[in-house]
């Protein structure tokens, strides 16, 4: 059930949105059926415009994520060729939990908006979200870490001024920019979350959970040398982050090598002590070789899927003080670098 372009005027959006509730409890009540589920926990905002080579794929996720977050995702594109340049269509999405009768359904809604008229779309937002709820926003902009994109920064700063939480990836992006944008945004005092660092979490949980038992316990104080490999033209956020994170518990400064792996981003981890050798390296996309010593074997990275990602990402909405603090350390090292 969905409505035809509309005025993206916040008004006309509600409205259009009540008119959708109502058509999808008529129909149930002709067919007989319980009515609909009406489920939101959150407003989910996704920013992405015309070089967004993965939207579809982005799209497809988000109806993935509301049936773990139910929410009011709001898309906002930016489009050059945006009817009248600012134009919205609202429509529910609807599932049937498995062996049950009744629907359970969210709202979306889709903004496309000229590069002219993004700064009307903070006010349309505003007025859209779910009051006192959580506002979590994506933003898949790559314009966002270039100095002058075609969306305006100040209207980009609009939107995550009513973000509870933002999240960002800055794979493929020239982190030594990302850095300058995302620090900018954190000293303002907004909430930053990388998927680049979320991809890390498998790797630092084997890390930690090495350091955990023998004979690698012992040893992580006498660690003396860390290298860090990867793929990749510059060094990625991945590289410098999981350098951070080594920092924290890791006196040894790391160095960052360039070296062939499957895909771009972090290849290898290895530490050194005296005695114990350890190292983690990629071996295929959702794997993981851990060598201890002259032991070997192997864990799993999961799917990395944007699926995966988010949905670790909002499960949990509050602060990341380790992510702030490896965040510091990260432009610390790639300063050291230059």
């Amino acid at each position: 059930m969905s409505s035809g372009m509309i005025p993206a005027q916040p008004e006309k959006i509600l409205r259009a949105l009540g008119q959708v509730w109502t058509s999808l409890g008529k129909e149930e009540r002709q067919q007989g059926q319980p009515t609909v589920l009406r489920a939101c926990a959150m407003t989910l905002i996704i920013i992405t415009d015309e070089e967004d080579e993965d939207s579809i794929s982005a799209t497809q996720t988000l109806v993935e994520l509301m049936q773990a977050h139910p929410s009011r995702a709001i898309v906002l594109r930016g489009d050059s060729s945006a009817e009248n340049g600012l134009a919205a269509r609202v429509f529910a999405q609807c599932w049937k939990p498995f062996g049950k009768a009744q629907q359970i359904c969210c709202e979306q809604i889709e903004v496309s908006a000229s590069p002219e008229r993004w700064l009307e779309v903070g006010p349309t937002i505003l007025g859209i979200i779910v009051p006192d709820l959580p506002v979590v926003v994506w933003c898949r902009l790559k314009s966002a870490f270039r100095p002058k994109g075609k969306i305006s920064n100040a209207g980009l700063g609009n939107l995550l001024e009513l973000a509870t939480k933002s999240i960002v990836d800055t794979r493929g992006a020239k982190f030594e920019d990302a850095l300058v944008v995302l620090a900018d945004w954190m000293t303002s005092g907004r909430l930053i979350a990388d998927l680049e660092w979320t991809r890390l979490t498998r790797w630092r949980e084997t890390i930690a959970t090495v350091f955990e038992e023998e004979p690698a316990a012992s040893v992580r104080s006498r660690v003396d040398n860390v290298e860090i490999g990867y793929d990749g033209d510059t060094l990625p956020a991945s590289a410098l982050y999981m350098g951070g994170w080594l920092g924290r518990a890791i006196k040894a400064r790391p160095s960052f090598h360039r070296e062939k792996g499957l895909e771009p981003g972090l290849t290898r981890v290895s530490m050194k002590a005296p005695d114990l050798e350890i190292t983690l390296s990629r071996v295929a996309s959702t794997c993981l070789r851990v060598k201890i010593g002259e032991q070997e074997h192997q864990v799993s990275l999961g799917s990395g899927s944007l699926y995966e990602l988010m949905h670790e990402e909002l499960t949990v909405l509050g602060s990341d003080p380790v992510f702030s603090d490896v965040f510091v350390r990260a432009g610390g090292l790639l300063r050291d670098a230059a």
